[in-house]
């Protein structure tokens, strides 16, 4: 005996003792794989800093990012969530070593389609309406390849052809929607350029003359693709289809093609199936057009009523005759002459030979609009204009370039800005007119007809000639008064041209070729604006100064120019633009230049010496824009005083609309001097710096004086600047304002900033911020202490360790406009809201909230991950606060007992997403809601024994809209008290079962939410119950990996459904997925065998189409005898892997579906 228990006794010891040695051996392993996890996750950090790096160039270049390589940064955020340590460790292996092999990472971006164009004008009269779905219709028709739409010049073709195929496009009728402008001379390559560029269709290593094919292959790979061939005329042969690239009939898969034409014979010889009239506007709807147009209102005199009626009359029903001449009246109501004068002169018509009436008419509309323009220099602009390309954007600034050039605009300005705002100022009139078209914030172009009337107007002065055309070339080569050239083409074919422009003023070159001889521009000497355009980077050698002695502006790119030291003669040069170029270097000379008052260099390569130091001793310079044009010599970046200056070599979206802004991502070899640092500090719009070395410990004062103040700053990017201690120290300085107009505030990797400012501020400092976001800063300790904050709509803070609260009381009553609250891996953070009260009074609500006052009244977004210490995020809440909250995501907060504290009724009647996940400590989202419930049924309690016996799940998540909700252990039997809500008539509503260990919520909170998940609940047997009365919008409902699932929505009995059995369960349901549960046996059944309902009960789906049963071996049935479904919307089914007998699914699974 004594034997047997020794023997006992020292397996019990030996088990224990190997017990121990076990639990040791973990927590060595642990520590150790805790170790190489920190290890491994450093040396990923410089691949992830890498390639984050080159996504910003790519971004800066107008690309995208490639799909995996999107994947691969996504996949590293996600590390810090939820999965084993070792698991981790392997993953973050894998990524680095993906990471590496990251060679291209980005994506041609493709051109807009029509999307790009704006139809704000766009009125839909009745009879334009009948054409719109006749077109709609024919297009969207299988049988018809190419349809034409057919009308004079003028009617509208164009409009209601994008009209069209944007809404094709937008109701994914079409993948691609693509116009081009074909024209009276058609450029084959322009066209083929302008479908690849909206297809991403890029031409590498492709010859000119296999162009069409690379395009056909792209056009027939079965994308449904709509092309838009827009002003289509007469030629002598229909266009060539196949020269372009373009399918022919029978051979287009999923292409169609949309013609425009004045002629329906050109239609007919194109092969159109389909040809669709487009008439001019009624009388009716020609008044209706010219009474928006001129602004006529009731208070309009009835003599200029019936003049405006006349003179909608005379513009024969064309639309673009009326809104050009209606605009040139709008406003001069009180000038009845200028009414008069413009009935007569259209009641006088005066037709040229070969030109068609209603042409006639048109070009007089626009001559009379023309003639209202009072300004001279309004009418040069509006002519100027007319030289670019048939239907081009024209980008604004490029005008200015050119206007200044030729003294339209600028002669009376001190500034260079000036006569760009007089530019732009015309512009808008021109706009306003219908002269221009506004294309967005940055271009305009010119309706085709408008620029004919121009060039008409200017009796030839003004020509855009395609040297392939040897009747355009040979009409210049013949004209020696031509103002304003526009020539495209080859570079032999231009430079060949025998041309004599002693009147030329303007020269635009676009070609493509070989090297460029300089002995065309010897018969040019009155030239002032040169703006060249080449491809590939061709070698152009300035010509000798001479022949360019009246230049002012000077616009090239994509050229090698080499050696650019004659620019040093041009003592007239105010303008050069340099875009995509090669240059020796920035000489010398151009600081000599007495009228130099623009630079611009972007994503130029400069061969030799830092060009700053020549841009700092221009004195004249007002305008400086730098762009991706740094080199290995640029040691130190010094700038003189500018009136405008664009410095980056970085990325930061919306910057350009900054008259003054700096980005600029520094390194060992390149900084700014500290006077410049300081220049730009003091007078910048926009600041981003990264890795901007000093010894100064602060912006303000070390850098910039407090009283300054750098009030003109709008927005401030500080990246991985390490000296930096905090932004602004007021102590010692007398109180100003400082930021007071600072909009956008983002920190990031400040290794050693402790906090935002010490000392006092004044009330307007940081008045105007809206938007803080805060990453990466190890030591900071504190954010805003005391102060008012009333315009801040937005906060991220993330790896803030040593933050231990973000606002007091004070601070946080004034964020009357936060909508979105963001905070993860704050390790230390222990309150969003410290209130120095709690400790010491008892906060009294009293029904009017009388500590805080009603906060948060716009917050729509509560997002808090890995802050271990939160206890709670908002402290205290009044029944009229959060009116507005959508989302509340809550991950990884170990400490969290209460998304809020105190709380008066609070409905979150706008929530529709929650996710709350991995909170081990959790209760509920009111402190206060944790009650008993009792049933709304009959109104005895619903809680049982049974029910409180239930073994406790700690780690199971409830989601709804993709968010998680963990259950929470009910102990003590206590449920979430029911705030019942009057039912509908018949229609019993759901409720998470309370039975079960279930988040405490209250009926209102869920009754917005459309998404339901619910994934790895290994202890829950069912649920929702019915006969709950809670009114929800829920439309999808996924359920998945619930092992001892044995039903979705299980009936207690406890209804009453009086005489009626008809329960419309869920009823806007649209989508219910169930998977991997494999004790699943009904989707709807009793509580327990004993308790039956004996009476049948239907049970309605009516909006249920799509029902997915995957991976139910379990599964018996959709619901037993006694109940039936009926699902009148249902499309899909799908069963897999859901009994081990096939038989009895097919039978038995669905015996009442329908």
């Amino acid at each position: 005996m004594e034997s047997f228990l020794g023997d006992l006794v020292k397996q019990c010891a030996e088990k224990l003792i190997n017990k121990a040695i076990a639990e040791a051996r973990h927590l060595f392993c642990f520590t150790c794989i805790v170790k190489e996890f920190e290890e491994e996750r450093a040396r990923l950090e410089p691949e992830r800093k890498t390639i984050e790096q080159r996504v910003k160039v790519a971004k800066e270049r107008d690309k995208d990012i490639q799909a995996n390589v999107v994947s691969w940064q996504k996949d590293i955020d996600e590390l810090n969530q939820g999965k084993e340590l070792t698991d981790k460790v392997k993953r973050i292996k894998e990524l680095k070593e993906k990471g590496e092999k990251f060679e291209n990472i980005e994506l041609p971006r493709h051109v807009p389609g029509v999307e790009r164009h704006s139809l704000k004008d766009y009125i839909s009269f009745k009879s334009r309406e009948e054409k719109y779905k006749e077109l709609s219709d024919a297009l969207k028709d299988d049988n018809n390849y190419i349809i034409g739409l057919q009308g004079m010049g003028g009617t509208g073709k164009t409009t209601l052809a994008i009209k069209v195929g944007k809404e094709l496009k937008q109701s994914e009728q079409f993948a691609y929607v693509v116009d081009t402008t074909v024209s009276s001379t058609p450029d084959i390559k322009k066209i083929q350029d302008e479908i690849a560029g909206t297809l991403g269709l890029k031409w590498e290593d492709c010859n000119e003359s296999d162009r069409h094919k690379k395009l056909f292959s792209r056009l027939t790979n079965g994308d449904k693709i709509l092309l838009i061939l827009d002003d289509v005329w007469d030629q002598d042969h229909p266009l060539n289809f196949d020269a372009i690239g373009i399918p022919e009939q029978g051979n287009h898969k999923g292409c169609r093609v949309l013609v425009t034409s004045r002629s329906k014979e050109t239609l007919k010889n194109m092969g159109c199936g389909k040809i669709i009239e487009l008439d001019l506007l009624s009388e009716e709807e020609a008044w209706n057009m010219f009474e928006r147009y001129a602004g006529i209102r009731n208070s309009t005199p009835k003599k200029l009523i019936d003049m405006g009626r006349q003179i909608a009359k005379e513009c024969k029903q064309l639309p673009i005759a009326i809104s050009v001449i209606a605009r040139s009246l709008k406003g001069q109501e009180n000038r009845e002459h200028e009414w008069d004068v413009a009935l007569n002169s259209l009641k006088q018509h005066v037709y040229k030979d070969g030109v068609d009436k209603n042409m006639a008419v048109i070009y007089n509309c626009l001559k009379i609009s023309y003639d209202n323009l009072m300004d001279e220099n309004l009418k040069g602009l509006f002519l100027l204009c007319s030289v670019f390309r048939e239907d081009e954007e024209i980008f604004i600034e490029v005008l200015t370039r050119l206007c200044i050039g030729v003294s339209l605009f600028g002669e009376d300005c001190k500034y260079y800005n000036d006569a760009r705002n007089q530019v732009v100022a015309a512009k808008n009139k021109l706009v306003d007119s219908c002269l221009l078209l506004e294309v967005d914030a940055k271009h305009v172009k010119m309706h085709d007809m408008v620029r004919e009337a121009a060039q008409e107007i200017v009796n030839k002065e003004i020509q855009c000639v395609k040297l392939f055309d040897k009747k355009q070339k040979s009409m210049v080569e013949k004209q020696t008064n031509i103002k304003y050239l526009l020539c495209e083409g080859k570079c032999m074919d231009f430079f060949n041209l025998k041309f004599d422009g002693p009147k030329l003023e303007i020269l635009i070159v676009l070609v493509d070729g070989d090297e460029v001889p300089n002995f065309f521009f010897e018969n040019v000497i009155k030239l002032r604006v040169l703006y060249f355009s080449g491809k590939h980077y061709r070698s152009l050698s300035l010509p000798p100064s001479k022949s360019l002695t009246n230049i002012r502006s000077m616009l090239v790119d994509n050229v090698d120019l080499g050696d650019i030291s004659i620019l040093g003669n041009l003592q007239s040069l105010e303008t050069l633009d340099l875009k995509y170029c090669i240059i020796q270097e920035l000489p010398n000379q151009i600081t000599k230049l007495g009228q130099f008052k623009l630079l611009k260099l972007e994503g130029c390569k400069i061969r030799m010496k830092n060009p700053f130091e020549v841009i700092e001793r221009c004195s004249s310079l007002e305008e400086l824009y730098f762009k991706y044009s740094f080199n290995d010599f640029c040691r130190e970046i010094t700038l003189p005083e500018l009136q405008r200056y664009h410095i980056e070599n970085g990325y930061l979206e919306g910057s350009s609309r900054f008259p003054k802004y700096v980005v600029f991502f520094g390194d060992e070899a390149c900084q700014f001097s500290e006077e410049t640092l300081k220049y730009c500090m003091q007078t910048a719009y926009a600041l981003c710096l990264e890795g901007i070395k000093g010894e100064w410990r602060n912006l303000m004062p070390m850098i910039v004086s407090v009283e300054l103040g750098m009030n003109d700053l709008v927005e401030l990017h500080l990246v991985d600047i390490s000296q930096l201690q905090c932004l602004i120290d007021t102590n010692g300085s007398q109180v100003s304002n400082v930021l007071s107009n600072l909009v956008v505030l983002e920190l990031e990797k400040m290794e050693n900033l402790e906090e935002l400012f010490n000392g006092t501020l004044s009330f307007d400092s940081f008045t105007n911020l809206e938007n803080l976001s805060i990453w990466y800063c190890k030591q900071l300790r504190s954010l805003f202490k005391g102060k008012l904050l009333c315009n801040l709509k937005s906060i991220t803070i993330q790896s803030c360790p040593l933050l231990v609260f973000l606002f007091e009381v004070s601070t946080s009553q004034s964020l009357v406009l936060l909508e979105k609250l963001k905070i993860a891996d704050c390790e230390g953070l222990e309150t969003i809201i410290a209130d120095e009260r709690i400790e010491d009074e008892e906060i009294d609500d009293g029904g009017n909230n009388k500590s805080c006052g009603s906060v948060f009244s716009k917050l729509k977004v509560i997002d808090i991950e890995s802050c271990h210490q939160l206890e709670s995020i908002l402290p205290f809440l009044s029944a009229q606060d959060l009116p507005t909250l959508e989302t509340i995501r809550i991950i990884k907060c170990d400490e969290l007992k209460y998304v809020f504290g105190q709380s008066q009724q609070v409905e979150l009647v706008s929530l529709i997403r929650l996710k709350l996940s991995e909170l081990p400590n959790f209760i509920g989202i009111f402190k206060e809601c944790y009650h008993h419930m009792s049933s709304c049924g009959n109104g005895s309690s619903s809680t049982s024994k049974a029910q409180i016996q239930l073994d406790p799940i700690k780690c199971n998540i409830f989601s709804c809209c993709q968010t998680r909700i963990p259950l929470v252990d009910d102990v003590d039997g206590v449920q979430p008290r029911d705030y019942s809500m009057a039912s509908e008539s018949n229609s019993y509503r759901l409720k998470i079962w309370e039975r079960v260990q279930c988040l405490p919520i209250q009926s209102k909170i869920l009754c917005n939410i459309k998404k339901i998940v619910l994934t790895h609940f290994p202890k829950m047997k069912s649920v929702f119950i019915l006969s709950i009365d809670l009114i929800m919008q829920l439309e999808t409902l996924k359920i998945m990996d619930c092992d001892e699932l044995k039903h979705v929505i299980i009936d207690t009995g406890d209804h009453n459904i009086g005489g009626n059995n008809w329960v419309n369960v869920f009823p806007k349901l649209k989508a219910l997925y169930v998977e991997d549960c494999a004790q699943l046996k009904y989707i709807f059944g009793p509580e327990t065998n004993d308790h039956q309902n004996h009476m049948e009960v239907q049970l309605h789906f009516p909006r249920l189409t799509d029902l997915h049963l995957v991976g139910l071996p379990s599964l018996i049935a959709t619901c037993p005898k006694q109940y039936r479904i009926t699902l009148p919307s249902l499309k899909s089914l799908e069963l897999w892997k859901c009994s081990h007998d096939n038989t009895i699914i097919k039978v038995s699974l669905f015996p009442y579906i329908f």
